[in-house]
């Protein structure tokens, strides 16, 4: 095409090609400069907004944590963890079962460990215990147990010979239940979580229990000695 045939072109559609050229140049600068900019600035504001949020729920939460009583904390999670404990811990929980049976009245024949247990939020073992005392002090004994400073259940109770007054045989099974501790304790920025009132009062009440019935060591009866030397 001859430049007198553009030049005829361009001044026979000057007035459309002028604002079409303004309006090509326009959508280019909106879709690759304007809308990019924009979506950056709205994102740039409200990530601004989020660590703003984040920042005022961070200081609360040092604020809150800065207010708390470690040691009354320490005392309540030690609390807590003796009567639901990490772990089995077969030794605290025949010593305290020993300890409660003896302060019920009872006297230990024989405890042995029994069969595991398995439950949807919690794992836990049998203890098999044969006592001998009387019958009378029975019913405060199971209520002894029930309400020991560590997490037990009483499965299965069976009572051989005796009357009221007298000295009955019992053997009974007891489930010592444990969970492992969570993992995950919430985010760094999820709200500092709190005791409810309920939760106070179950740790008030298992702090009494284990003042009454504390952890006690197993007795072991050591078995019959030689003498030192057997040619003396």
């Amino acid at each position: 095409m001859k430049k007198q045939e553009i030049l005829k072109f361009y001044q026979a559609y000057r007035l459309y090609i002028f604002p079409l050229v303004v309006a090509f140049s326009s959508l280019i600068l909106i879709i690759f400069v304007i809308y990019p900019q924009t979506v950056k600035l709205i994102s740039d504001q409200q990530v601004a907004k989020e660590t703003e949020s984040k920042s005022t729920l961070l200081e609360v939460k040092a604020q809150e944590l800065e207010e708390y009583d470690s040691a009354d904390l320490k005392q309540k999670v030690d609390i807590a963890l003796g009567a639901y404990p990490a772990d089995k811990d077969f030794i605290s929980a025949m010593g305290i079962l020993q300890d409660i049976i003896a302060k019920s009245g009872f006297n230990v024949v024989a405890m042995s460990l029994g069969t595991s247990l398995a439950t949807p939020n919690a794992q836990g073992y049998n203890l098999k215990v044969e006592i001998v005392g009387l019958q009378t002090l029975l019913l405060t004994l199971l209520s002894n147990i029930e309400n020991s400073p560590r997490l037990m259940r009483i499965s299965n109770i069976q009572a051989i010979g005796g009357k009221d007054s007298q000295a009955t045989a019992i053997s009974f099974n007891i489930d010592v239940l444990y969970a492992a501790a969570p993992e995950g304790f919430g985010s760094v920025d999820s709200p500092l979580p709190s005791l409810s009132e309920k939760d106070e009062e179950i740790i008030i009440k298992l702090a009494r229990t284990s003042s009454t019935f504390g952890p006690a060591q197993v007795s072991v009866s050591p078995g019959p000695r030689g003498k030192a030397n057997p040619f003396e």
